[in-house]
């Protein structure tokens, strides 16, 4: 699965119900399946009923929210909405069909486990937030970057700047403005690869020096960045 030599992180688990005590650690089998899994994957847990405060926060690279109970519909809390913001945070437990999980992922969500997901699901999920990835269905990732594209008309959002605007962008090179123009507008890997005569790898290289410099986890943050930024230059 990948997890061997991952380096360990910290997991905040916010839990809800009267059934679950803090004290004696009796949780709902729900919980307990599911944090086990976690801790399985070189992951420390803490696991209580109120979310910690910013600063305390701040001091765990992922916090899980159980929904097992959830009462809130499909309106985020503000408290768990500046969660999102400040942490990479997860939705576990989760009904089917009550979430609309694209806007889930575009209001910053990390990732979503639902009941009864099957144990390999689980772990695959978790790999993926512990390589700093985003957990959801594919189909929503492709719906929220279409989404994203659409909000700007233009063919390619850099190549339709003033190509001397492109020099105000952080520390991109002319190769990498060019692959984020090519990302803009829609592009896989092979057809950048294909368009700009490189091997995919070398692809690959500019996307992950492109994310760094622009603080993107993937493409939909890479567009999103890029539409503020244009919005910002222009």
């Amino acid at each position: 699965m990948g997890l061997i030599n991952t380096p360990k992180l910290k997991a905040f688990f916010l839990i809800s119900g009267s059934e679950n005590n803090i004290n004696t650690g009796e949780f709902h089998h729900s919980i307990h399946h599911f944090t086990g899994l976690v801790q399985t994957c070189n992951i420390d847990t803490t696991v209580e009923k109120s979310l910690p405060d910013d600063s305390q926060s701040r001091s765990y690279n992922l916090i899980f929210i159980d929904l097992y109970h959830s009462t809130w519909g499909d309106v985020i809390p503000l408290a768990i909405q500046k969660t999102i913001h400040n942490v990479r945070t997860i939705f576990f437990n989760a009904p089917k069909n009550k979430f609309d999980e694209k806007k889930l992922l575009l209001s910053g969500l990390a990732g979503i486990f639902y009941l009864n997901d099957r144990l390999d699901i689980i772990l695959r999920g978790i790999t993926k937030l512990q390589k700093n990835e985003r957990w959801f269905k594919r189909e929503t990732m492709n719906s929220a970057l279409n989404e994203l594209l659409k909000k700007e008309r233009r063919p390619s959002l850099l190549s339709a700047l003033d190509p001397k605007r492109l020099t105000h962008l952080p520390r991109l090179t002319r190769r990498e403005n060019t692959i984020i123009g090519l990302v803009s507008s829609g592009a896989k890997n092979q057809e950048i690869a294909d368009q700009l005569h490189i091997s995919p790898n070398t692809v690959k290289t500019h996307l992950y020096s492109i994310f760094r410099k622009t603080s993107s986890r993937n493409r939909i943050e890479l567009i999103s960045w890029t539409l503020n930024y244009a919005v910002t230059i222009n």
